[in-house]
């Protein structure tokens, strides 16, 4: 009887580990999942200027809403094709695609409000 309560133990404590090591090692979650409604490209070609105008849902509380993306040199861009992550630039942003985005510090509040991409992905 000893055995097998120690065996339901292990194994009990087994999957606590394997469950563990999937959720540390999934893919991260968006800040922003909405459709692009806006691009700003800055006329001097300097990429730090650039943004793009999200509409969607801010999954950090479910927050309904606009959000101005500032896009910098360090802000990563893909392109997302079925399971596959493809590398982009900020010219690939056209309004009316999706994306999900990841912010880089906090949201200002502002209207609308603004944060810096840390990640940009267009997923359609």
């Amino acid at each position: 009887m000893k055995n097998i309560i120690l065996l339901s133990l292990l194994f009990v404590m087994f999957m606590g580990v394997v469950y563990g090591a999937i959720v540390a090692t999934g893919s991260e979650h968006a800040d922003m999942t909405g459709k692009v409604v806006g691009v700003c490209a800055d006329d001097n070609n300097s990429t730090d200027s650039n943004s793009i105008l999200v509409q969607g849902v801010v999954t950090n509380g479910n927050q309904h809403g606009n959000v101005s993306v500032r896009i910098t040199n360090e802000t990563q861009i893909f392109l997302k094709e079925g399971n596959k992550r493809t590398s982009a630039s900020f010219g690939n942003i056209q309004p009316g695609q999706n994306v999900d985005v990841t912010f880089k510090g906090p949201i200002l509040q502002s209207y609308p409000p603004q944060a810096t991409g840390s990640e940009v992905i267009i997923t359609g």
